[in-house]
């Protein structure tokens, strides 16, 4: 019997040697397993043959099971975007005459913001307007006449058309010189500021990056893998990692195109206003993929895989006040925080081994504390 044993260990060693040069160390740990608990099980065939010798029984911690609620989450990043962000430009070429705003400047709509060189424009407008007003007194003229049936009709349109070109051109210019004053379009904060005073600005010309104040909302890509477990109004929570906060939402919208480069559709998420949620802030949006009311739930770290991947728990049975180690394969569904809800193979009064559960083979007798 002793050279039995002995066979057996060196057999470990030799395994142990070749498994350093062709498996990994997950396969070393499981052959370890497997052959202690054959060594277990030969020294309990040695005690049954043997009546003389004592095998001491391996003490083990024990856990229950419960029914309960499962929820499952997964976590994608996303980037705080301003609803309403803008790049002002002038719409008219002109020189910068003053800017009436710093970078960080916070402002209500319709605030000016920069004032454009008008001078050429107001030149113009008192130019139209002489021309119009001896436009609008031959105009006069050219009417009473042709009331008392004296002159052509050709001079009274002529004096009409020509009346009526300069009120549309000085309509234009006034137009033009409202252009000149460059307004702030909703309550927003001046992010930007790219040229100075004296330069030139123009449709062409970047002149204010300007965000709106607090309203923020994130997105995030998702894969398309989700796509039927989201929908707008979904419960999400919004982390912030660098700040230290987080918040409850709600999916504002759920895209409906699909990015054919990485396979993810985007969702966007509504944020409370806050002075700190930032445009091109991080977050970290966490949304529930999966849940189930009434599931059993076990603790993830009493599963084990045997070798060739099953998963099984000891289950204790108690045999004539002796409680006795039985191993269970067990079917599972998904994990999260360390629960996993078991699907098949175990029922809600069974007591299971926790701590110790390696040390173990099926059918040996433990011992417990409460």
């Amino acid at each position: 019997m002793n050279k039995l044993i002995f066979t057996l260990l060196a057999a470990t060693l030799l395994i142990a040697c070749d498994a350093n040069k062709e498996s990994n160390l997950d396969d070393l740990l499981t052959k370890r397993n497997e052959l202690t608990s054959e060594l277990k099980a030969l020294n309990l065939k040695i005690a049954e043959l043997d009546t003389s010798r004592f095998i001491e029984s391996s003490y083990v911690s024990i856990d229950s099971l419960h029914i309960g609620k499962f929820e499952h989450y997964f976590e994608v990043q996303g980037i705080v975007e301003a609803k309403n962000s803008v790049m002002i430009m002038a719409e008219i070429p002109a020189v910068i005459k003053k800017i009436h705003v710093a970078e960080g400047t916070r402002v209500s709509k319709g605030t000016l913001l920069v004032s454009l060189d008008n001078r050429t424009i107001l030149g113009q407008i008192e130019e139209l307007k002489t021309q119009l007003k001896l436009a609008t007194f031959v105009f006069e003229k050219q009417s009473n006449l042709r009331k008392e049936n004296i002159g052509s009709e050709l001079e009274y349109e002529t004096a009409l058309s020509n009346k009526s070109s300069l009120e549309d051109a000085l309509n234009t210019a006034e137009t033009q010189l409202e252009k000149t004053l460059i307004r702030a379009p909703f309550d927003g904060i001046v992010d930007d500021i790219f040229p100075s005073e004296g330069e030139i600005a123009g449709p062409q010309f970047k002149l204010i990056r300007f965000v709106s104040l607090g309203d923020v909302d994130i997105k995030v890509d998702v894969p398309e893998s989700y796509l039927s477990k989201i929908k707008n109004g979904d419960e999400v929570e919004v982390r912030f990692p660098d700040l230290g906060i987080s918040h409850i939402s709600t999916i504002a919208q759920r895209g409906n195109y699909i990015e054919p480069l990485n396979r993810t559709f985007k969702i966007t998420v509504n944020l409370p206003k806050d002075e700190y949620l930032l445009p091109n802030l991080i977050g970290v949006v966490r949304i529930r993929d999966f849940v189930i009311e009434d599931a059993l739930l076990i603790n993830q770290e009493n599963i084990m895989q045997d070798a060739v991947g099953k998963n099984y728990v000891f289950r204790l049975e108690n045999v004539d006040d002796q409680f006795i180690a039985r191993k269970v394969f067990v079917e599972k569904g998904m994990s999260y925080k360390n629960l996993t809800y078991i699907t098949k193979g175990l029922n809600p009064e069974d007591i299971i081994v926790s701590q110790g559960s390696r040390g173990i083979i099926d059918g040996e007798t433990v011992h417990f504390e409460l």
